[in-house]
């Protein structure tokens, strides 16, 4: 109902309310409802491995942290549980998860939501701008959509952000298999869920490359050594003073024994409709992640920039398939929907 000129002067106007709802949704949870108490086992077990990998240096793979369980008061519904009942004390993150954290330990900081909170943001101030003007507003509507992407998780001591922040990066820049490399190695220097686009974004780069076959098998390994050098820089301290250590807690997600727990269809064994094993979903999943990779071989053109929908639509076949597992796929999603409509405009114009 307004005049043009007066929504050129509130257009960011939605920026500033997501940005200030999601603020102040974190300081009423972390300052006033749960004030030092951590409500995921993960954010507790990173934050005190932080916390002994300074004071003093020491390894945090293939330690016992069930201390932190105890230092931040978590609450006994957001522990990971084994089917025995046995909690999950180990940290089973790659290294960047616990090194982001680690400066502002060093400099006292007592609660990492704030930390979370700034990647939350630098996330959507990057999209925000590297959007065209007219689109920006409709940008920020899927964050308003729910509660959970721009508020409940950040504030209940989710993570997760700080891989999508990389990974957003590596969609915005695609074209570039250094640039993408780089951030897609750090990405999955802090999180397990963004390896499941290493075979898309290879053949993404390796048909992308219009040019002859040399050119091709050089962009690709260009993007690969970009990506193993980043993933590899954080981790290379801990993999050398334990590699077993290592290599078993990292791979906990895939080989530890986890109870069945899910938002997925995994569901049906969780409320006892089905009592599938895990073997069962990890094999149902498996076979969708290759029908999904042989199809976007063979059909790359019409579906070049579905893959980062993929990762959600493996896991929800996972035993798994928790809820922050799909929904952090948003914002890169967003990010590669920005991209093409940037290139969709372009087109026009030439």
């Amino acid at each position: 109902m307004s005049t043009p000129r007066v929504l050129r002067r509130l257009r960011f106007l939605p920026l500033a309310a997501l940005l200030f709802v999601t603020a102040f949704s974190i300081y009423v949870v972390a300052e006033v409802q749960y004030r030092g108490v951590y409500r995921t086992d993960s954010m507790a077990f990173t934050h005190y491995a932080s916390q002994l990998w300074i004071f003093p240096s020491w390894n945090p793979y293939g330690s016992d942290l069930k201390k932190a369980l105890e230092m931040f008061s978590v609450d006994i519904d957001y522990v990971t549980l084994k089917p025995d009942g046995d909690f999950i004390t180990n940290l089973n993150y790659p290294a960047l998860h616990l090194l982001f954290f680690t400066p502002f330990v060093f400099l006292g900081l007592q609660d990492m939501r704030w930390v979370t909170f700034a990647f939350e943001v630098a996330a959507i101030l990057i999209l925000y701008y590297w959007s065209p003007e007219e689109i920006r507003p409709l940008v920020l509507i899927p964050f308003f959509a729910g509660a959970d992407l721009s508020i409940n998780f950040t504030a209940g001591c989710l993570g997760d952000i700080l891989w999508v922040l990389p990974l957003m990066i590596t969609a915005l820049y695609i074209e570039s298999p250094l640039i993408s490399g780089l951030s897609y190695g750090l990405a999955s220097a802090v999180k397990q869920e963004p390896w499941i686009l290493l075979p898309f974004l290879l053949t993404w780069t390796w048909k992308s490359t219009r040019d002859t076959q040399t050119k091709k098998f050089r962009t690709t390994t260009i993007f690969l050594a970009a990506a193993a050098t980043a993933f590899l820089i954080p981790n290379v301290p801990f993999i050398i003073k334990n590699p077993n250590a290592w290599l078993s807690d990292v791979t906990t997600p895939l080989s530890g024994d986890l109870i069945v727990v899910s938002q997925g269809i995994s569901t049906l064994s969780q409320t006892g409709l089905l009592p599938l094993s895990r073997s069962f979903y990890f094999t149902l999943a498996a076979s969708v992640f290759l029908f999904l990779l042989i199809n976007y071989s063979l059909y790359f053109e019409e579906l070049k920039n579905t893959l980062w929908a993929f990762p959600a639509v493996i896991m929800w076949f996972t035993p798994r398939g928790l809820q922050n597992y799909f929904i952090y796929m948003i914002p890169l999603c967003l990010a590669a929907s920005v991209k093409l409509y940037k290139e969709s405009q372009m087109g026009e114009k030439t």
